[in-house]
């Protein structure tokens, strides 16, 4: 219907930011390999604290369980950390698992607030030394005492999942864009501080990141919602657009004015991927790659959204396929995940 439109970050970048970015510094590249990767991000770790861990291995297998099973995709991300990393890693999205679910699990906003309180005092008591005794919670006690993650985006992950449930719908793409630097970049900066990275570069990258990561949740989760009466596209879009709801909420399917909707939130992620590669990757220690690499699923879906001509109820979207592996193998090795050819014309 939109005529085999390309996602516009595909033009030069200066031409179509939409979000304030420094001035480009001098790019030193990437030529290291997944090993250099993983032998820098060790070498970033000596610093860490090293005593002795609360989790056993059925805790940390309880944990990489539940995010292979219900992440996938951060799954396969993780794998290209070090060992010790990767179970931290784990840990964390774990519980991320779980306050996902705490909406479809619970039939009331009473005990779903009962919920977020259990978490709410899960993290207080993990700064304390006295982890409540659960997989997941154990897991991320051994990941806050080994590699000091910071407090800030524990609550804040329980916080921003709290706030979704109170607030689950979007008045503009800028109301999504600060969800996502806040609910799912506070995933990505976890990572890199288990890598030893406490970097401006890198957490600016984790940001942009946590934009794209939000946008193409929600834009995959539209066929799913329209068929349950809600949908998660921002409102200035749907007006913009004159996406007519009330016909989609009946009979879900595609209309040129969603496609077009979606064509354009698309484009903001995709834009927040390409700025993050050009702009603050090359300046990012090299050991932040492996937790900056959570963009590869992201432009990797969004480009076959592309090739979707924006239809997202197009059955392919909703397949998984291990080409997201061998991209995030081939984005470890260049140390990007951009190719000239997404910066063309």
């Amino acid at each position: 219907m939109l005529g085999g439109k390309r996602l516009i970050a595909r033009r030069p970048l200066g031409a179509v930011y939409s979000f304030s970015l420094p001035a480009p510094m001098q790019k030193t590249g990437f030529r290291s390999t997944a090993a250099r990767y993983l032998s820098a991000s060790r070498g970033s770790m000596s610093g860490a604290n090293h005593s002795l861990p609360v989790s056993k291995a059925p805790d940390v297998e309880y944990c990489r369980r539940l995010v292979q099973q219900h992440d996938l995709d951060n799954y396969l991300v993780s794998l290209f950390s070090p060992r010790p990393v990767r179970e931290a890693v784990w840990g964390i999205r774990a519980m991320n698992v779980e306050l996902v679910r705490i909406s479809e699990v619970t039939t009331s906003t009473t005990a779903a607030q009962m919920r977020f309180a259990y978490w709410h005092d899960t993290i207080k008591r993990l700064y304390s030394d006295d982890p409540v005794q659960t997989p997941i919670s154990r897991c991320v006690h051994d990941a806050v005492r080994r590699y000091s993650i910071s407090r800030t985006w524990l609550r804040r992950l329980v916080s921003e999942r709290e706030r979704m449930l109170e607030s689950p719908t979007f008045e503009t793409v800028a109301d999504v864009e600060k969800y996502g630097e806040r609910a799912y970049a506070c995933l990505i900066h976890p990572h890199l501080e288990a890598l030893g990275v406490r970097d401006m570069h890198a957490d600016n990258a984790a940001r942009a990141i946590g934009v794209a990561t939000a946008i193409v949740n929600f834009t995959r989760s539209v066929p799913l919602f329209l068929s349950q009466g809600r949908c998660d596209l921002p409102r200035d879009l749907i007006v913009k657009h004159k996406v007519d709801l009330d016909s989609l909420y009946r009979n879900p399917q595609p209309t040129a004015e969603l496609q077009s909707a979606v064509y354009e939130f698309a484009t903001k992620a995709y834009t927040r991927l390409c700025g993050a590669s050009e702009i603050y990757v090359p300046n990012a220690p090299r050991a932040a790659f492996p937790a900056l690499m959570a963009a590869v699923p992201a432009k990797e879906w969004l480009e076959r959204l592309e090739s979707a001509d924006f239809n997202v109820f197009d059955r392919r979207l909703q397949q998984r396929t291990m080409r997201v592996l061998w991209r995030l193998w081939r984005a470890s090795r260049r140390g990007t995940w951009i190719d000239a050819s997404n910066l063309s014309k």
